[in-house]
């Protein structure tokens, strides 16, 4: 049964070109790396440091997703540079504009807000963010994922299975406590406008 899985979790998906293995290492991956870029670009803009993302760790789902959905969609046709960016740009910022709309939907509650930028639209995406998008898409599909995808392939399996389970365990974990918070925020600012989760400089 545990080689059953093991088999499962390492054989690459039809039509996705990955392993579950592979792709939740590259979602892990990403969503850290976009935490740092959110709390680096916060403490500029608001000069001061925030824990940037829905959850407790240090840890931004939405751009794990991002970039494991770019990857994927991408994979097959990366040499074709301007499509590459074109894609980097819709998709990414389709998914901003999606998260944040379910976010506040569901619980009455911002986690950015881009209303004082050029450009934007409902204040959940901007042109600065799509143009970020674009290029780090670029930059990241032919240069960054590759030696990302090589260093988990690198990682002796055992143990990178191990790691990947005990953290996806927390990670639900957190999941539940972040959803319990935000209903929480939901009940507060229930009968007002959405409430900031966390604070810009304006």
């Amino acid at each position: 049964m545990i080689n059953t899985y093991f088999e499962r979790v390492l054989t690459d998906l039809p039509y996705v070109g990955y392993s579950l293995y592979q792709m939740f290492g590259i979602f892990c991956f990403w969503s850290v790396v976009g935490w740092v870029i959110e709390v680096a670009d916060m403490a500029i803009e608001a000069r001061q440091l925030q824990n940037r993302g829905f959850l407790h760790l240090p840890f931004c789902p939405i751009y794990g997703l991002g970039m494991l959905s770019l990857n994927i969609i991408l994979k097959s046709f990366s040499h074709n540079y301007f499509l590459l960016v074109v894609v980097s740009m819709l998709l990414c910022t389709g998914i901003e504009l999606i998260v944040g709309e379910a976010l506040e939907k569901a619980f009455h509650a911002r986690w950015w807000d881009y209303s004082h930028m050029r450009f934007n639209f409902k204040g959940l995406i901007c042109l600065r963010n799509t143009l970020f998008f674009g290029v780090g898409g670029f930059v990241i599909v032919t240069i960054i994922e590759p030696r990302v995808e090589a260093f988990i392939d690198s990682v002796v399996i055992n143990i990178g299975l191990i790691l990947m389970t005990g953290f996806a365990a927390v990670l639900f974990v957190d999941t539940l406590l972040s959803l319990l918070r935000a209903r929480k925020i939901k009940r507060l600012s229930s009968d007002c406008e959405p409430t900031m989760v966390f604070k810009s400089h304006r």
